[in-house]
């Protein structure tokens, strides 16, 4: 095998199929980078066992061949080569990489324990602009479970209608709800389709994408997806089992709403939390008057009072949440101005913009003793 690229679009190829690497491959094989040669130019795969990316790179291919290269090494080199490189791999699956007076020998390996790249025969597809859909997933990770004992919910669940896109993350104790208004064709006689994807892989997938509105292409069959996007092919086996049925969780109608500021509630809530650590549960207290939130946190190191501007119109209302999960909902709120509704103290609050529904957050409160 023998090719030249250009450092810039081999090191861009790197860096994404590198999202598949495992810090602990279970097998040699997947420490590997297969690189194989095209018509197009060379094919870069990364898998690690469970995802796998392919893209392909721009290139001069003298020879054909196939080839695999330790990833961590092969990139860490590209990195620090510039200018057009010269790759040339022989039949023991030695390299040799030269570049602007540099000549470097690598060892790789034979790509026959590779495995192949199962392609994704779909039952339905969907199309979202890059930004769009990296923006949606990032915002509901941090309610995307990790608990391995219910592994359904340690996926991101993605449902399909003909007019909107959602990705739903949950927890049991919160709940993340992102809408994408998008135009999606879905096969004859079905009016919505679900894919549970593996969060931790979702958002790998999510965070290769650009600030830009080309395409990406979501293609699921009833246990595979494929993400493509530019010269990038993602894949991943989905999970199987029944998503919990999130809509029976939130609120349809609720007693009273605050309607208030984002940087102003964030601002106070992270200025209260550094108390709330301090104390035994990380606790922070809210009471609702007709024109003011006050959020107040105790610990024995000392207190935080903070004061911040509302519309609120019903009677005074008093509530308590985990520090950590009400600033993980905050944070990732993208509108200037937000609406909180409540039923109780001890009900589920939702959180969601004054108008529209792009998304929807859903944090449970925590039960303190003898409060009103």
């Amino acid at each position: 095998m023998h090719f030249s690229a250009n450092a810039s679009d081999i090191n861009q190829g790197m860096s994404l199929v590198s999202h598949a690497l495992s810090a602990r491959p279970v097998r040699t094989v997947y420490e590997g980078v297969l690189i194989e040669t095209s018509d197009e130019g060379i094919y870069l795969t990364c898998t690690d066992g469970e995802m796998t990316i392919r893209t392909r790179v721009n290139a001069m291919v003298v020879e054909e061949g196939v080839a695999v290269m330790p990833a961590k090494l092969f990139g860490e080199l590209l990195r620090k080569l510039s200018g057009e490189i010269d790759i040339e791999i022989d039949r023991n699956f030695r390299a040799a990489i030269r570049a602007q007076g540099s000549n470097t020998s690598m060892a790789g390996m034979n790509a026959s324990e590779f495995p192949d790249v199962l392609e994704v025969k779909p039952n339905f597809e969907v199309t979202l602009p890059q930004n769009r859909l990296r923006d949606a997933v990032g915002r509901i990770m941090f309610a995307v479970s990790t608990d391995e004992t219910r592994r359904i919910l340690t996926g991101c669940l993605m449902e399909v209608e003909a007019g909107e896109t959602r990705f739903v993350g949950l927890d049991g104790f919160r709940l993340a709800l992102q809408r994408i208004q998008c135009e999606n064709t879905l096969p004859e006689g079905k009016d919505s389709l679900a894919a549970v994807v593996p969060g931790r892989i979702m958002g790998e997938f999510a965070r290769m994408l650009g600030e830009t509105e080309e395409p990406v292409r979501i293609s699921c069959s009833n246990n595979r997806m494929l993400m493509a996007f530019d010269n990038t092919e993602c894949f991943c086996t989905l999970l199987t089992g029944e998503y919990i049925n999130y809509r029976q969780i939130l609120p349809t109608s609720w007693k009273s709403e605050v309607k208030l500021r984002r940087d102003d509630f964030i601002g106070a809530i992270e200025r209260a939390s550094l108390m709330a650590r301090e104390g035994k549960n990380n606790l922070l207290r809210l009471a609702m008057t007709e024109k003011e939130m006050t959020i107040t946190a105790n610990a024995e190191r000392g207190t935080a009072l903070e004061h911040i501007p509302v519309s609120y119109s019903s009677e005074e209302f008093k509530i308590a949440f985990n520090a950590r999960y009400l600033n993980d909902v905050i944070r990732n709120v993208d509108t200037d101005e937000i609406c909180m509704r409540f039923n109780s103290n001890v009900s589920p609050c939702i959180i969601a913009p004054l108008s529209g529904n792009q998304y929807t957050y859903l944090v449970l409160p925590v039960r303190v003793l003898g409060q009103d």
